[in-house]
């Protein structure tokens, strides 16, 4: 596939390795946030210029080498708030250890592909635009 499929305006989010390789992985598919949106759709999903070392240390089998760039794109389906309850019994999918950060909201995704190559590009906080120019050199795999 190419980026015909992209839709006209695309939003990413910016996620540590190794999570963002995870989720293209298929290995996590839901990302934990301390904050909820209503944005439904596809994402660009671009990697943060700095690692979670605390979970790199728990994939040692992941090559989550690649820093600062977009790598993917994921379908969110749904946002949920987490309870204790919920989060233990997702824990699966989210793979995050220990208990509950707080107030935390599970990002649901489904259908990550990854780009046929990575985009370096600067990130932003929250959910933010895709450059136009950086969708257009966009091909999934």
């Amino acid at each position: 596939m190419t980026n015909t499929i992209l839709p006209h305006s695309l939003v990413a989010l910016s996620i540590k390795q190794p999570w963002a390789e995870l989720i293209l992985l298929g290995r996590k598919t839901i990302e934990v946030r301390s904050w909820s949106t209503d944005f439904r759709g596809l994402l660009a999903l671009h990697t943060g210029k700095k690692p979670a070392p605390e979970a790199s240390a728990r994939f040692p089998d992941i090559d989550a080498s690649y820093l600062g760039g977009f790598v993917g794109v994921a379908e969110l389906v749904n946002v949920e708030p987490f309870t204790q309850v919920s989060w233990s019994r997702l824990r699966t999918a989210h793979l995050v250890p220990g208990p509950m950060p707080g107030e935390a909201f599970g990002w649901h995704f489904r259908n990550a592909r990854r780009l046929t190559r990575s985009i370096s590009a600067s990130g932003s906080l929250g959910l933010f635009p895709v450059p136009a120019g950086i969708k257009q050199s966009m091909e999934i795999s």
